[in-house]
């Protein structure tokens, strides 16, 4: 019994001492994997979120290991490579997605241009109508550009910057469709 009494006290020094050292496999793990995954184009273009979330866990894991709490260094680390692993599985499902939403909104602009350029030309048309014509142009022209860009980017793989473009396209159209609806009802108002 008095053996028993001494042994305890010193198996839990022993259990202390074993918890004192940092986790240094896992932390190794963990700062390779974000590493890896930060300098992935892919997982920057498609998983950023993901990305986000490794390196927020991989920054709180360095503020445990500063404070020498080796515990929650252990389940940071672990959870720092867990986000690098599932931002590279993110990576596939975003690529596909945005490859289909950016044909998507591609296809739709390509159909978009040639009824933006008819209603411009049919505002030219009304009496009263106050509108830079040559602006208005200027713009689809940009549009025509910009969906073609955005078309070669859908072409070369990089749907990201595609999705991008033609995003901006899109806003730049809508804004465009705006003002020449809000001109021609101003102008026919007036007749009235």
């Amino acid at each position: 019994m008095r053996a028993l009494k001494v042994l305890i006290p010193v198996a839990f020094v022993l259990a202390l001492a074993a918890c004192a050292k940092p986790p240094q496999a896992d932390i190794d793990a963990a700062r390779s994997a974000v590493a890896a995954a930060g300098k992935n184009a892919d997982i920057v273009a498609y998983a950023p979120e993901s990305l986000k979330s490794a390196q927020a866990s991989l920054a709180q894991m360095e503020k445990e290991l500063t404070a020498k709490r080796y515990d929650k260094v252990k389940t940071l680390a672990l959870e720092a490579k867990a986000m690098a692993g599932t931002a590279a599985n993110d990576v596939v499902n975003n690529k596909a997605k945005a490859r289909a939403d950016a044909a998507s909104l591609i296809a739709a602009l390509q159909r978009a241009l040639p009824a933006a350029s008819a209603k411009v030309a049919a505002a030219r048309r009304i009496a009263g109508v106050k509108l830079d014509f040559a602006a208005l142009n200027q713009t689809l022209a940009q549009a025509k550009a910009g969906v073609a860009d955005a078309q070669n980017d859908l072409s070369g793989g990089n749907y990201a910057s595609a999705l991008q473009k033609a995003t901006a396209v899109q806003v730049l159209l809508n804004g465009r469709e705006r003002t020449v609806s809000d001109a021609v009802a101003v102008a026919t108002n007036k007749k009235k």
